[in-house]
Parts: C-alpha cells; sequence; structure tokens
C-alpha cells in the first residue's frame, strides 16, 4: 500500500538562479532514499508531478525540477505547437512544413522550432547537479541513496547526469538518448534503461549505448518494449501503452528497491 505524502511546490539555489520544483515525500518517518524526477521536453507538467507523487507514496523524498526556470520563451508556446515543431525539424524544406499548416498554427509552430532549436540547454544538467546537494542536506533524506530517472527529454538527462560523473546510486533512462559514449567511464553507478520497439530514432542508440557500457566496465540492463512507441509511459499522452508501462514501472521499483533500498547502496 502506498503510503500517505505530502506535496510543496518550492524553489532551491542553481548555479545560474532560483529553480522551481515540486517536492512530495512520505509524511512521516525517514530518512528516506531520494529520486530526482526529470521532465519530458514539455516541462514540469502534471504528468511528471504525478509520477514524482508516486514514487514519493513508494517511500522515496521526490523531487522534480522544473529546468526551464530561467526560460522566458517555453511560457509562451502551447504543447501542440511543440509536438508539431518534431515533424518540422525532421522535414527536408522546414518552411514549406510550416506552410503546409493551417494558417493559425504556422505562427506557433514556427517559434515552437526556434525554440527547440536554439534554447539553452547549459544550465540543465548543473540545475540537477544543485538538486543532489539540496536533497543531501536534508535530514530526511539518505544522502547515500539519490537516483535520478527522467522521461523523453528527462531520460536523455538522467543519463548525461550520471556520465557528468555525479554521485548517483542509481540512474533510470526512460526513452532517452543516450550521453555521449566518450564519457561514459564517469558513470558511478548502475543505469536501467526502457525504450519503446516502435520508436527507431532513440531505440536504434542503444546496442552502440551497451557496447560502450559494457566496454567502460559499467552495469546497464536496458529493456525494450515490442510494439510501443516513444513515451509510452505517459498516461496522459495517446502514446500511452498500460502493459509495458505496467512492466516497466515494476521493473523500475525493483531496480530502486535493490539500488536505494538495498543493504549495498550505490554499487560503483
Amino acid at each position: 500500500m502506498p503510503v500517505p505524502i505530502v506535496t510543496e511546490n518550492l524553489t532551491y539555489s542553481g548555479p545560474t538562479g532560483p529553480v522551481k520544483a515540486q517536492l512530495a515525500r512520505p509524511a512521516e518517518g525517514g530518512p528516506w532514499p531520494a529520486i530526482i524526477v526529470i521532465q519530458e521536453v514539455f516541462g514540469l507538467v502534471p504528468h511528471i508531478e504525478d509520477v514524482a507523487r508516486r514514487f514519493a507514496g513508494e517511500g522515496y523524498v521526490t523531487l522534480a525540477p522544473d529546468l526551464y526556470s530561467h526560460d522566458s520563451v517555453r511560457p509562451t508556446l502551447d504543447d501542440e505547437a511543440i509536438v508539431q515543431s518534431f515533424a518540422v525539424r525532421g522535414a527536408p524544406d522546414k518552411e514549406a512544413a510550416i506552410a503546409a499548416l493551417p494558417a493559425d498554427r504556422q505562427e506557433p509552430v514556427r517559434r515552437a522550432v526556434d525554440w527547440m532549436t536554439n534554447r539553452d540547454a547549459s544550465t540543465y544538467v548543473p540545475d540537477l547537479r544543485a538538486a543532489m546537494d539540496w536533497l543531501r542536506a536534508r535530514p530526511d533524506v539518505r544522502g547515500s541513496a539519490i537516483a535520478s530517472i527522467g522521461y523523453c527529454m528527462g531520460g536523455g538527462l538522467s543519463g548525461a547526469l550520471a556520465a557528468s560523473g555525479a554521485d548517483l546510486a542509481a540512474a533510470v533512462i526512460y526513452y532517452g538518448g543516450a550521453p555521449p559514449l566518450d564519457r561514459l567511464t564517469n558513470v558511478r553507478c548502475p543505469v536501467q534503461g526502457h525504450y519503446g520497439g516502435e520508436d527507431p530514432g532513440i531505440t536504434g542508440q542503444v546496442p552502440k549505448f551497451a557496447e560502450a557500457m559494457a566496454a567502460a566496465g559499467k552495469d546497464f540492463t536496458p529493456y525494450v518494449y515490442e510494439g510501443a512507441p516513444h513515451a509510452f509511459f505517459n498516461d496522459q499522452r495517446p502514446s500511452y501503452r498500460s502493459e509495458p508501462s505496467q512492466l516497466a514501472w515494476e521493473r523500475t521499483l525493483d531496480f530502486f528497491e535493490r539500488h536505494l533500498k538495498g543493504a549495498a547502496v550505490g554499487a560503483r
């Protein structure tokens, strides 16, 4: 049974300014292991907040940072424009692809394409490392048992955080791009990955990622869910698939149970 939890919206200090976040934690007891829950490209949306609360109910202090806290453009874009921008960015002629859209969608999508192409992502990993420091300073957190998990863009960032040498106890990637392979020697924790069989742009990177992790002597366990598209875990989007989502959730909980709550926390 999930434990009772409390949630609050707060800010913590990042290297370039305050970072907004949702904190969810067990209402009583502790200290608890902690999980940083990393957003999709859409930002700190209700789906990510809900996932963080679900982990809190399993006995973890969770922090879901808003990595767009320093971004003045993202609040002016609608989610539909961001979704439409994916296809436009992959088109041979971007302007022709925009011109083929309904007239009222062309300017929003053009702005989303520009934002996706030019946004400053350099603050994301530093803000995640600051989240680790903030959690480690809390009396209700076991400082040696902090993990990261991310979805889509956040999946890639979970891997990038591990590859930055962060002192994580575990890292989980959901359908996120592989971190730079030349940085995998910095990984200090076991890594688990969940990928859709119908998501070739991301899942196609997994064999080389796995090979490079093995060559570096790192612990990486990837799972590919046949028939599942990108973002199959997001139960607030049409991409959601219940069976692979449930299986991935169970595997994730088991992974965190072993590496965050087990006796040998943070195998290095």
